[in-house]
């Protein structure tokens, strides 16, 4: 059985997908397979950063906060500082604190006699 492209149908009927298995499951696939050449989009170099340790344990701590890695939210960190972009985080800490500043002001300026 040699497979071509066709268009997919889906769900497949289960003898076909049992069929399929079968074939994948007896067959080496490979030398089918195009190849094709990997082309990275960004190319990237390694570089060694000194940091005490305590900020490396809060950045893994905040990394497994987000569910990623330790070395990709470290990357996504230095990549939003050399592209200018605050992080998410110091994003939101500048919308709480103009928020709380906005509520402090409003509440002053509606005392009686009291001025900012």
């Amino acid at each position: 059985m040699k497979m071509t492209k066709r268009t997919e149908h889906l769900p497949r009927p289960t003898a076909e997908l049992e069929q399929l298995a079968e074939y994948y499951d007896s067959h080496d696939t490979g030398s089918e397979m195009e190849h094709g050449q990997w082309v990275d989009p960004r190319p990237m170099r390694t570089t060694s950063l000194r940091l005490p340790v305590e900020v490396i344990d809060q950045l893994k701590r905040q990394a497994r906060g987000q569910h990623v890695r330790y070395t990709s939210y470290v990357r996504s960190i230095l990549e939003q500082a050399a592209l200018g972009e605050p992080s998410s985080e110091l994003a939101q800490i500048t919308e709480r604190l103009d928020r709380i500043e906005r509520m402090v002001t409003d509440k002053q300026s509606r005392r009686p006699g009291k001025t900012a």
